[in-house]
C-alpha cells in the first residue's frame, strides 16, 4: 500500500488511507508528555531515528503532528497516497526539502506554507542530532469550496490556480505569528476527547486557515509601517487580551489603555497578527467561555456574568454559533 524504504531513507506519511493506531503503551515514557489525549498514535524507532506521529480527523481537516529526532544522518521521505493540500507549520529547526517544484526548498523554523501535494515522494535530509516538530492540517482540494461557503474569509484560497506538480501554493513563506502559535499551542495542550475535543479543535483549525488566508491576501509592505516601539506595544496588547480572555473590550478602550490612536491599533494589530483586533478578542473569549463551560467549575450564570454577557442564554447562543455545536449537551454528556 505504501512505499518500502531501506537504510537511511525513512518514510514520513503525510496522510494515510487507513488509521491503524498503536496503544499509548507502545510509546516510550519520554514521549508520553507530548501525547494529545484525542489523537491516534504512531511510533517508529530504530538505530537511526525516533518518530512520534499523532493524528486527528476533524471534519474536513486531517491534522498531523510529527516529532522527529535523528540519531544518525537520515533522509525523511514525505509521501502522501492521494492529492491533498497541507497547511504546514515548522518548529524547532530548519530542513531542506528536495524535488518540490524547485531543486530545493527550505522548510524554515517558525514558518508556514500551504502545499499542493500529489501522490509522490520527496526527500528531506536530517543531520544526526536534529529534532523537528512538523505540524500540518490536510484537506482534500475538493472540500475547500465547501469550507469557503461556511467561512468566507477563506475565499482567496478557493481561487488558487493549481500546478500539475507538487509545490507551494503561496508566493512566499509566512511567519508563524503569535496568533497561529496561540492556536497551535491550544491544540497540542488540549485535554478534551471525543466530541468535546472535535468541535473545539476543529474551530482552532478553521482559525489557523483564516489567519493564513489573510496573510496570503495581504501584499508585503514596501516600507516599514511600524516602529519597534509600536511593535512592542502591539505585542503587549496581544498579551493583555490573552491573559484577560473574559474581558469584552472595544478597540477604543484598548487604544486608551495603551495610549495608541484607535486606527493605529486596528491597522497595526491586523498587520502583525493577520486578524482584526475585534475578531481576535472574540476568538479568545469564545475559547475561554467554551473551556469554562466544559470544566463545570462554575454555573452558567456565573460564567456569563464574568465574561460580560447579560445572561446565560445569550452566552450559549454565541458559543453554539461559534463552535457549531450544542455546548450544553456536550457539558451534560461529560
Amino acid at each position: 500500500m505504501y512505499p518500502i524504504l531501506h537504510d537511511e531513507n525513512k518514510l514520513l506519511l503525510i496522510d494515510r488511507f487507513l488509521t491503524e493506531y498503536v496503544h499509548a503503551g507502545h510509546v516510550p515514557a519520554e514521549y508520553l508528555q507530548l501525547v494529545i489525549p484525542n489523537a491516534g498514535l504512531y511510533f517508529e524507532s530504530d538505530d537511526d531515528f525516533d518518530m512520534l506521529s499523532q493524528h486527528m480527523q476533524l471534519g474536513y481537516f486531517s491534522v498531523w503532528l510529527h516529532d522527529i529526532f535523528a540519531k544518525r544522518d537520515i533522509v525523511l521521505c514525505p509521501y502522501t497516497p492521494y492529492h491533498l493540500w497541507a497547511l504546514h507549520f515548522m518548529y524547532e529547526d530548519t530542513l531542506r526539502a528536495e524535488t518540490i517544484k524547485m531543486p530545493e526548498f527550505m522548510l524554515e523554523e517558525r514558518q508556514c506554507n500551504l502545499f499542493n501535494l500529489y501522490s509522490e515522494m520527496h526527500r528531506v535530509p536530517m543531520k544526526a542530532g536534529q529534532k523537528v516538530l512538523s505540524f500540518h492540517i490536510n484537506i482534500m482540494p475538493v472540500n475547500v469550496p465547501k469550507l469557503v461557503q461556511q467561512y468566507p474569509g477563506l475565499y482567496n484560497l478557493a481561487n488558487k490556480r493549481l500546478e500539475k506538480i507538487s509545490g507551494v501554493i503561496n508566493d512566499r513563506p509566512y511567519r508563524i505569528n503569535a496568533v497561529c502559535n496561540y492556536l497551535i499551542q491550544s491544540i497540542v495542550s488540549c485535554k478534551y476527547v471525543e466530541e468535546i475535543a472535535q468541535y473545539y479543535l476543529h474551530r482552532c483549525c478553521v482559525d489557523l486557515f483564516l489567519n493564513f488566508s489573510l496573510q496570503d491576501a495581504t501584499p508585503p509592505p514596501t516600507i516599514q509601517l511600524f516602529t519597534p516601539i509600536q511593535t512592542v506595544m502591539l505585542h503587549q496588547v496581544f498579551n493583555y487580551v490573552t491573559t484577560n480572555p473574559h474581558m469584552r473590550h472595544s478597540v477604543a478602550e484598548l487604544a486608551n489603555m495603551f495610549n495608541m490612536p484607535g486606527v493605529q491599533l486596528a491597522q497595526g494589530f491586523r498587520h502583525h497578527f493577520c486578524i482584526g483586533i475585534t475578531p481576535f478578542i472574540n476568538m479568545v473569549r469564545m475559547m475561554h467561555v467554551y473551556n469554562s463551560i466544559m470544566q463545570k467549575s462554575f454555573s452558567l450564570g456565573m460564567i456569563a456574568a464574568a465574561t460580560g454577557y447579560r445572561n446565560a442564554m445569550d452566552m450559549l447562543k454565541e458559543v453554539d454559533g461559534y463552535y457549531e455545536c450544542n455546548v450544553m449537551l456536550l457539558r451534560r454528556e461529560q
